[in-house]
């Protein structure tokens, strides 16, 4: 096709999309919700790697103080997202699991890896909760779910974070319990 009609034709197509008075027709889509600018903004990091430390709390007893700790994003499907937490380079006891899910964005914890646990104790896995409404496409705040309080009662008013600053390359994860901090992870995209 020659340019000058490739033209007349990409003018004639933009023009059906206007009214007669020059509005745009074309049909407003639905605005993605912040669940979902989330999950997509953390599933735009698949594969990357974040590294830092622990910024609380400053108890050195504590299994993830004073180590370096290396955050990957590592299996991403339109319903599921893995990030696995490294301890000193070797995987710990924990990946945080992100699904979409019936009753919206949930976040659990699959224990895994390396960590011992006393004689006939077993790990506890799967506790989490759903994405609350005051989230953002950036951050979201994951309260206890039933099933949290029914396996860990002493986890029933944990409050999970997971806050990206995609600018910069940083990623927290943070946790409360009875509204007061808990755990808090600040790393940096390598």
């Amino acid at each position: 096709m020659k340019p000058t009609a490739y033209l007349l034709v990409l003018f004639f197509v933009l023009a059906s999309c206007a009214g007669n008075d020059g509005t745009d027709l074309t049909p407003d889509l639905p605005a993605e919700t912040a669940h979902e600018q989330f999950f997509s903004n953390l599933f735009s990091l698949c594969g990357e790697t974040f590294t830092g430390a622990a910024t609380y709390p400053e108890n050195a007893n504590h299994q993830l103080v004073d180590t370096e700790l290396n955050v990957n994003v590592s299996t991403c499907t339109p319903e599921r997202i893995e990030v696995m937490l490294f301890r000193d380079g070797d995987t710990w006891h924990a990946t945080w699991i992100l699904e979409n899910r019936e009753n919206g964005l949930h976040l659990y914890h699959d224990h895994i890896g390396d960590k011992e646990y006393a004689e006939g104790e077993e790990p506890l896995t799967g506790y989490g909760g759903y994405a609350d409404d005051r989230g953002t496409g950036t951050r979201q705040y994951f309260p206890a779910d039933d099933h949290t309080a029914e396996i860990l009662p002493e986890a029933s008013t944990n409050v999970w974070m997971m806050d990206m600053d995609l600018e910069n390359g940083v990623f927290v994860y943070y946790l409360e319990r009875h509204d007061e901090p808990r755990f808090r992870a600040e790393v940096f995209l390598n």
